[in-house]
């Protein structure tokens, strides 16, 4: 996602336009003596009314030009956008690089890890549905991935430019997104992708990632979280009580303010992910080397708190302060199945 260098498978997204010129008014060849001969012999005509409709008209004309330029290349996306490959990153719901941090009660349907810092500071509870891997062999090779995943979502070709046009509201097909700066959900409807089950969308973000609280994306025409990427250059803030769709890959620190829920991934390169009461279903993904038809299941989060032991269905608590097989330190409550 960005300091050293976002997926799978119509209101519109703005883009720049130029207004057409206005169409030149019939009043004549526009020459000073055309003009001056008028003025020398005025008539008692309604010329001057219908001088100021035509412009008027052709002011309307170019207003109602741009709108339809605006929706037409928005709507029109080239649909160039392929399915990043993850690879190893692929089962991973939440990947730090300075570590994980969370209040109050989250629920994490996924793999976490951390590297190079594995710690992970706790302060209320988390519900893990997956493997803890911070620190090991495997969240190495993940964020190797990841790397590689987050350049291959950089250097997809831009079907539409939306600068720093708020997505909210914008219903978009399929395609590769871009913004030279920020990407921002403001609100109150919906950010709304639509398309079919093999069918991928790309967003690349300059700098960052930006949800105001209870935003929301939402997905039709059997559009898969798996086929939503973002591409982000800096750091991620999802709002409060927000609800966000996708993989989403930043380059610097992760942000899920208080009650925000993401259908996807929270993958972070460099940076350290910060948690405040959330919910991240990582839906079951097929991750192919090439573009293709991904499928989704997403996993309920299973398992009795204070269960006896880890195991299938089973959820175990670790210990303030205690050192569990991801590797790092742990200070808070873990439960993981």
């Amino acid at each position: 996602m960005g300091t050293e260098d976002s997926s799978r498978s119509g209101n519109r997204v703005g883009v720049v336009f130029s207004a057409p010129p206005h169409p030149a008014a019939s009043v004549g060849d526009g020459s000073a003596d055309d003009m001056s001969v008028r003025h020398d012999q005025p008539r008692l005509t309604s010329r001057p009314r219908s001088r100021r409709a035509r412009y008027a008209a052709a002011a309307a004309a170019g207003v109602v030009a741009i709108s339809a330029t605006f929706l037409a290349s928005v709507g029109t996306a080239q649909a160039a956008a392929v399915l990043v490959p993850m690879g190893t990153a692929e089962p991973f719901a939440v990947l730090g690089g300075l570590g994980i941090s969370s209040t109050g009660t989250t629920l994490i349907n996924g793999d976490i890890g951390s590297l190079p810092n594995p710690v992970m500071n706790v302060t209320g509870s988390v519900v893990l549905t997956g493997t803890d891997h911070r620190g090991d062999g495997v969240t190495a090779t993940a964020k190797s991935d990841l790397t590689a995943a987050y350049l291959n979502a950089a250097a997809q070709p831009s079907d539409v430019t939306v600068g720093t046009t708020d997505l909210a509201g914008q219903t978009l097909t399929p395609g590769t997104y871009t913004s030279a700066s920020t990407l921002s959900i403001s609100g109150p409807t919906p950010l709304t992708l639509n398309g079919g089950p093999s069918d991928v969308f790309v967003f690349q973000a300059g700098s960052s990632l930006v949800t105001s609280p209870t935003t929301s994306v939402v997905l039709i025409g059997g559009v898969t979280p798996c086929n939503v990427f973002w591409q982000v250059g800096s750091s991620t803030t999802l709002g409060v009580n927000s609800t966000f769709v996708g993989t989403i890959m930043t380059l610097t620190d992760s942000t899920m303010n208080t009650g925000a829920t993401l259908t996807g991934s929270l993958l972070t390169r460099n940076g350290a992910v910060s948690l405040d009461s959330n919910t991240i279903l990582r839906p079951a993904c097929a991750s192919p080397v090439t573009g293709g038809t991904s499928t989704v299941t997403t996993p309920a989060l299973t398992g009795a708190a204070d269960g006896a032991g880890a195991g299938s269905g089973q959820v175990r608590r670790v210990p303030v302060g205690s050192v569990d097989a991801g590797g790092g330190d742990i200070t808070g409550r873990l439960w993981s199945s």
